[in-house]
């Protein structure tokens, strides 16, 4: 099957990649239809992210379920045909496992997956909207942590999604801010960053005791001044994934042009053939360029 590996450090595209064989633990085999580049992959192609070697590449995805590993049409309530997503962290026994990046993942033909990573897609979603299942249920993690005047900070796609998802969920009392200059001190009892070079600036901006949210997941180091955290009390909370049947509900009703729902003009970018994966992985290196999509087996 063609695909996108990681090899010797580097991304390359094969033709020839053998076609998963389903285990015990991952035990449904999905055909690909579309799969979004993250910045995640990027940093797994320049050596940035750890991975392991000469794995397939990719973990936001949508596609139909082609096979299980019991040979039957269909599974603990599942179907030959469905159309489905993942959730890419729980391909493992461990916490944390995540396809490609620890495990093969679904820049290629097809993809082997554990049943409980699973998750339903209305099958008008089998196009980028369902590839961008995983991104939409980040972007509602930060919600929970929300309370009071809100600032989202940054110039990037993650940031108008997740202020576009904020929106839609009701948050009202948000703004977002795209330059330093324009945080001011002692204002927001909550920040979502985006960005996370900037951790005394938030801490300055926050009220006494409110939530600095990190949402951007960088791998590197970033500096912050500890006294000023304890100073004014501030709480720091990660942000992993919101609901991803929630995710799924936000994309299906966008896809079918309802009021209140993503402006999808502001966040998806170019669809290109796998063998195109140099130049799609070129526009999605761009700091701020839109979501690149990988059209696979759609049909």
């Amino acid at each position: 099957m063609r695909a996108i590996i990681l090899d010797k450090s580097s991304v390359a595209y094969k033709i020839d990649r053998d076609i998963p064989q389903l285990t015990r633990l991952y035990d449904v085999l999905v055909k690909v239809h579309y799969a979004g580049i993250c910045r995640t992959d990027i940093g797994i192609g320049k050596g940035i992210v750890p991975a392991k070697e000469n794995i397939v590449m990719g973990h936001e995805f949508c596609g139909t379920i082609a096979r299980f590993l019991n040979g039957e049409c269909e599974m603990d309530g599942w179907k030959v045909g469905d159309a489905v997503s993942v959730n890419p962290m729980s391909f493992g026994t461990i916490e944390d496992m995540m396809c490609g990046k620890d495990c093969d993942g679904a820049f290629a033909e097809y993809i082997a997956v554990p049943n409980s990573a699973l998750v339903h897609l209305n099958p008008l979603l089998l196009s980028p909207f369902g590839a961008f299942l995983e991104p939409v249920a980040a972007a509602l993690a930060p919600l929970k942590f929300i309370n009071g005047r809100t600032c989202i900070f940054g110039e990037s796609r993650i940031a108008e999604l997740t202020f576009q998802v904020a929106r839609i969920m009701g948050h009202r009392n948000i703004e977002r801010i795209v330059s330093i200059d324009e945080l001011k001190k002692n204002c927001y009892d909550c920040i979502i960053e985006t960005e996370p070079f900037n951790i005394d600036a938030y801490i300055n901006a926050l009220k006494p005791g409110g939530v600095l949210v990190l949402k951007s997941r960088s791998y590197s180091p970033v500096p912050f001044t500890a006294n000023s955290i304890a100073m004014k009390e501030v709480c720091i909370r990660g942000a992993r994934y919101g609901d991803f049947n929630a995710a799924c509900h936000i994309l299906t009703v966008t896809a079918n042009h309802l009021p209140n729902t993503l402006d999808t003009s502001l966040l998806f970018g170019n669809i290109y053939e796998l063998s195109q994966y140099e130049a799609a992985f070129a526009e999605a290196e761009n700091v701020g360029s839109k979501k690149t999509f990988f059209k696979i087996c759609a049909e």
